[in-house]
């Protein structure tokens, strides 16, 4: 992202803006509902809401580990939303996805700043990119779910189509 369009106080690992032909306060409620989160993170974690603001999530890393955290909303402007993992985070993160006008009047800009501090230190971190685990790719894999929802209300998947060749019945 770049810093001239967006200015954060986050100290971010991982981001990634999209553009969506949508109204901010329309993102922003299919952003917040409870299955949301779930299916746009699903190639990286199970999300479990708990309530408004606290979901649970478990992501499996490499040699079937299992990670666990939760997260929480803070209280923010109408043009951001900002979480953080609760103390105690296998993965500790943090957060904040702004809303701008897209120029032309094209819809929204979403840009997405998200922070890891992955198990083990260096370790860890040596591990996720060995294992392709990258914070960017992870969070704009779940901007681009996030778009085909919010512009089509489904996320394209290839499982379990037949001649998608993973899983499917032509092995």
């Amino acid at each position: 992202m770049n810093a001239v369009t967006h200015d954060s106080s986050l100290d971010a690992d991982a981001r990634a803006a999209v553009t969506i032909g949508r109204p901010a306060d329309e993102l922003r409620t299919l952003w917040l509902r409870p299955d949301t989160q779930s299916r746009i993170w699903s190639h990286f974690a199970d999300v479990t809401p708990i309530d408004e603001r606290t979901a649970e999530w478990v992501a499996h890393g490499p040699a079937g580990g299992e990670y666990r955290w939760r997260t929480e909303l803070a209280a923010g402007g109408t043009n951001e939303l900002r979480w953080s993992s609760s103390d105690g985070a296998d993965v500790a993160n943090a957060g904040v996805l702004v809303f701008q006008p897209a120029p032309g009047d094209r819809g929204t800009e979403l840009h997405l700043d998200v922070r890891f501090d992955p198990p083990g230190g260096p370790l860890g971190q040596a591990l996720s990119k060995l294992f392709h685990l990258v914070p960017r790719e992870i969070v704009l894999k779940a901007l681009y779910k996030f778009r085909a929802l919010a512009l089509t209300g489904e996320i394209p998947t290839t499982d379990p189509q037949p001649a998608a060749r993973k899983g499917g019945t032509d092995r």
